[in-house]
């Protein structure tokens, strides 16, 4: 079901997913946040099945992805965290499971360390707090510049660094060109810049949920060392490795599901 809200500086659009036995929605809702240059349909339209059965589940698309528009007054951390939160407001949920990945885990983590009373459970995959590191942005302006002159060099560029070379390669030439083709999510330069100049480390000391951060084994555009160190500035925190690029949800989905399942399994409650 796709519903909208109206903020202030924006609209944001989101689907809701309610088990067909509303007797066995006992569990928070699990709300799950998509990155840079996806919404949430193309990120989780085939993960979510899995975990829809027994609760609710909300997929935000935000900052101009999918319905939603980009905040009139600049698109920031924390007023992608202003959408998410007016979603959580509109279906008059207290407390949710929250995952996020990429660009998402990164307003996970802002959500979860400013409004603690929200997140029960915190799922944090292909992280980072901040983004000063000359390599981050390296890759951040390359990415920026290629998609603002050429989209398809930009997606190019992008599949080289978010799937390990065996599974792109595995993918054939005809598959890749097609992808390549593929148009990108309206605003995306925007969404990079956002990634440019992110700094969340005083969030993180703030977050209280029980937390698990997943990095990617293979992923050349968040690597693992910018990941452990979003898990080690977190008080109650996980932290496991999928084997993966950084394109989990289209690589190794059922490894990655399978780790967010545990997770919640070992930790009924926070």
């Amino acid at each position: 079901m796709k519903r909208t809200v109206k903020l202030s500086h924006s609209t944001v659009s989101y689907q809701i997913y309610i088990p067909d036995d509303t007797r066995e929605d006992t569990l928070p809702p699990l709300v799950f946040l998509h990155g840079t240059n996806s919404d949430g349909e193309s990120s989780f339209g085939r993960i979510h099945p899995e975990f829809s059965l027994n609760r609710k589940v909300i997929i935000p698309d935000y900052a101009g992805c999918g319905d939603s528009t980009l905040p009139c007054d600049g698109i920031s951390i924390e007023t992608l965290v202003d959408q998410v939160v007016a979603i959580l407001e509109s279906c008059e949920v207290d407390k949710v499971d929250l995952v996020g990945h990429s660009l998402g885990a990164v307003v996970a983590a802002a959500l979860a360390g400013s409004y603690p009373a929200y997140v029960n459970r915190l799922i944090l995959s292909a992280p980072w707090c901040d983004s000063g590191d000359p390599r981050h942005q390296l890759m951040f302006r390359t990415w920026k510049a290629l998609e603002e002159s050429d989209t398809q060099l930009s997606t190019s560029f992008g599949l080289s660094h978010v799937l390990s070379p065996g599974f792109l390669s595995g993918m054939g030439e005809e598959m890749i060109e097609k992808i390549c083709k593929r148009e990108s999510p309206p605003n995306t330069p925007i969404r990079i810049e956002l990634g440019l100049n992110v700094d969340i480390r005083h969030y993180l000391e703030k977050i209280h949920a029980r937390t698990l951060v997943i990095g990617m084994a293979y992923d050349t555009l968040i690597p693992l060392h910018m990941v452990q160190v979003v898990a080690s500035r977190i008080k109650d925190c996980e932290y496991c490795e999928v084997g993966s690029g950084h394109a989990v949800q289209l690589e190794n989905p059922s490894d990655w599901s399978r780790e967010i399942s545990g997770f919640f399994n070992r930790h009924i409650t926070a």
